[in-house]
């Protein structure tokens, strides 16, 4: 695609229908403006250019670096922010009249000290992002400079290196392994079982599938399964799921999700088969029935006709007496299966639905909400809501957490399981290569947007997954032989990705509506842009493709990892199947990938907990900071003290002991 090059332009416009072009700014050069040759190189897809790599490699000695001039420092920032030379000019001003000369030293203030000396906020917060750019990008490119100077044959010890980096810095991210590296260990079968190392010597050869994070042990199956459901209750669900997920004449409240509906068949099913296993047929629920294959008796016709099976079974009228069963179903739940109090409460939800559904006038979204049945069950729910507050957890917690630094580090090693080679230096298959690819993936984007892992299971390229580019400002040398050389503005072409969110594709949209964007960090970008566009895409390389690349509006390439899987759905990750992810198998993969590793059983939704409770332990943030961070997770500040932060009790009372000692200090002293 031609781009106009006369006019600097920031381009700013989402993948999909309203996109739009912001208005064009004229960034003129301004005075002062010299090399920078100081500052970091911006790398933003597979690494360091070529020239600087060998430039590297060729000098003996080092110039010394020269500062970025406050000039061009301050129109980088105002560029960012879509500000013009008179802003920056007016920012210099001020930073001049209150000493400060450089860059680097502006660049050491907070948003408050600026604010304070009369710099707006926002240059603040953008001058914040920016060196943490510089910085990550910087940091990058000694990663991949380091591993461009190796050789084929010492990539095995290149991958070991780069993993302790991994272990001390974090998450380095940047680009995929290259095609000459290998694996530091096997990822499966036998020989990945025996050389697990967690740490404790009875996890040696455990296979995955067996180790354990709960207390409760596991029990026979209950629920009735597909092949026991009868034609006529199949139906019935059937019905149910139609009617509660689309809007209807006298309907009460919205519709609900699909997945909430599936939800209440989930429920249905284990009632109706807790009714006939163990109502009518007699079983405790608890002892395994030899023979059976899944342990729990079969469904016979003496126990549950096939054609007589109705959820008017379970709850056979709309007075209080008709909650009886469901009420019984529930206490047999607490006492022979042991469930704790959040699931009781997620039963008694759905057992509420299903009454309004049946007792009411068939739509279950609010029709049959004052009917005596209904608020026998709700009375029950308001006891079973304060109890679970104070539920003590069935899952060991220490069996599945993992502090935030490990956690990047964890992200860093699916990284390196990217490399296209085995251990022995065989070639991987393409899914094999594309599974670590998506594995790395999903770990990445939770570490830079913790958000659920309905997000992943959703996420559409064009729809909830956008690319904005922009051009940003940069220094260039006009001319580097002559003794005097001078630079001039130039212009890269940037992008952004993000996750954006209307109020239907996330949880608490109903309260808090449209999400601000959810910017995911720059360091995954080549993996994710080589997972939907190509293996051998560089967004720095794309203008030059015949006939232009646009990154904005571009769809699911036939060449890259996701195609390798095959998917039958528009959805960005997929199964190795081909078929969309589902709650249970996108967690049990997440779980049983970090087991492999670290040896704690994490999911999806424990990362949330993990980073608020990081955050706060360390005192990160202050309170504007932690309120910001509630709403860019999508909850509110009380839900992020209560639910999400896992500290102990002396955890948080910790600062409360050195603070009162602080305060008797001072008090002794103004004594004397």
């Amino acid at each position: 695609r031609a781009r106009p090059r006369p006019m600097a332009t920031r381009v700013a416009f989402a993948a999909g229908p309203g996109a739009g072009v912001s208005s064009c700014l004229r960034v003129p050069r301004l005075r002062g403006v010299g090399p920078c040759r100081g500052r970091p190189s911006r790398v933003v897809a597979d690494g360091p250019a070529e020239s600087d790599v060998a430039a590297e490699e060729t000098n003996t000695t080092t110039e010394p670096a020269e500062v970025e001039t406050l000039d061009a420092f301050a129109m980088r920032v105002c560029v960012r922010v879509g500000r013009g030379e008179k802003e920056a000019l007016k920012i210099v001003h001020t930073l001049r009249a209150n000493w400060f000369e450089t860059a680097v030293d502006v660049a050491s203030l907070t948003v408050e000290q600026l604010v304070g000396m009369g710099v707006p906020a926002r240059f603040g917060q953008a001058m914040s992002d920016l060196a943490r750019s510089d910085a990550d990008a910087a940091r990058v490119a000694s990663f991949d400079a380091d591993a461009t100077t190796t050789s084929s044959d010492s990539s095995r010890v290149s991958s070991s290196t780069s993993s302790q980096k991994a272990r001390h810095d974090g998450w380095i991210g940047g680009a995929l392994p290259g095609p000459d590296a290998r694996l530091e260990r096997p990822t499966t079968g036998r020989s990945a079982m025996v050389g697990r190392d967690w740490g404790d010597s009875k996890a040696t050869g455990l296979a995955l599938a067996d180790v354990r994070v709960s207390r409760r042990k596991r029990l026979p199956p209950y629920a009735l399964i597909a092949c026991e459901v009868p034609s006529s209750l199949k139906l019935e669900l059937e019905k149910m799921q139609r009617d509660v997920t689309t809007r209807r004449v006298g309907g009460g409240r919205a519709p609900v999700r699909l997945q909430t509906a599936e939800n209440y068949e989930q429920v249905a099913r284990g009632l109706m088969g807790w009714l006939v296993r163990v109502k009518r047929g007699g079983w405790d629920g608890v002892t395994a029935v030899q023979g059976t294959g899944t342990g729990s008796p079969l469904v016979s016709p003496t126990c549950a006709p096939p054609e007589g099976l109705s959820l008017w079974d379970a709850i056979p009228n709309d007075t209080a007496e008709g909650a009886t069963l469901a009420i019984e179903y529930l206490q047999w739940l607490c006492e022979a299966r042991g469930i704790a109090s959040s699931t009781e409460a997620f039963q008694l939800r759905s057992l509420i639905a299903i009454a309004k559904y049946v007792h009411g006038d068939g739509g279950g979204n609010g029709g049959g909400l004052e009917k005596p049945v209904v608020m026998e069950l709700v009375r029950v729910q308001r006891s079973v809501s304060v109890t679970s507050k104070r539920d003590v957890k069935s899952a060991d917690e220490s069996a599945k957490w993992l502090d935030w630094p490990d956690y990047l580090s964890l992200v860093e090693r699916l990284r390196v399981e990217c490399a296209p080679l085995t251990v022995q230096g065989d070639q991987r298959s393409d899914t094999d290569v594309a599974c670590a690819v998506q594995r790395y993936l999903l770990f990445a984007i939770l570490a830079s947007v913790p958000d659920r892992q309905r997000t992943l299971r959703e996420l559409k390229l064009g729809k909830t997954l956008v690319c904005e580019t922009f051009d940003e400002a940069v220094d260039v040398e006009e001319d580097v032989s002559s003794s005097s050389s001078s630079s001039q503005m130039s212009f890269a072409k940037r992008r952004t990705w993000m996750v954006r969110h209307a109020p239907e594709d996330y949880k608490t949209g109903s309260a808090y509506g449209a999400r601000p964007d959810l910017v995911l960090d720059d360091r995954l970008y080549p993996a994710l842009e080589q997972w939907l566009f190509g293996t051998d895409f560089v967004f720095a390389k794309s203008e030059t493709r015949e006939n232009g690349f646009d990154v904005e509006t571009a769809g699911y390439s036939d060449w890259g990892h996701r195609a390798v899987l095959l998917p039958q759905h528009e959805f960005v990750f997929s199964r190795p199947n081909g078929s969309p992810w589902t709650v249970s198998e996108l967690s049990r993969a997440f779980s049983m990938t970090s087991l492999r590793i670290t040896g704690r059983k994490t999911n999806p939704h424990l990362v949330r907990d993990m980073v608020v409770t990081h955050v706060r332990a360390e005192g990160l943030a202050s309170d504007a900071e932690l309120e910001a961070l509630a709403m860019y997770m999508g909850h509110s500040v009380a839900m992020q003290k209560g639910t999400y932060d896992r500290r102990t009790t002396s955890q948080k009372v910790a600062p409360a002991v050195g603070l009162m000692s602080q305060i008797n200090k001072r008090a002794g002293t103004k004594k004397e």
